[in-house]
């Protein structure tokens, strides 16, 4: 990675890097090309794919409906409210 391209990553997200935290940015992101050149050079060809290392299940629960508050309570607190809702400030015009 280039400076030119790390002033490129600051802009998009918003970030202001000192020329001390632009070396050690830098150094990071080289670091870690030369890991993935490594990783690269490993021959995978004849292994066998893993989905996963640990078997997962379905630990979903069927879904059910449950009113913890009643309308009137929910209701209690609201800074406006009409009828049966929370009234709320138009947000575009």
């Amino acid at each position: 990675m280039e400076i030119t391209e790390l002033k490129g990553l600051e802009e998009v997200n918003q970030l202001k890097f000192n020329s001390e935290e632009s070396e050690k940015v830098l150094n990071v992101f080289a670091e870690m090309e030369k890991r993935e050149q490594k990783l690269s050079k490993i021959d995978t060809q004849n292994q066998e794919s893993v989905v996963y290392v640990m078997p997962i299940y379905n630990v979903l629960r069927e879904d059910e409906r449950v009113q913890d508050f009643s309308r009137e309570d929910l209701l209690k607190n609201a800074p406006q409210a009409s009828e049966d809702s929370w009234q709320v400030p138009r947000l575009v015009k």
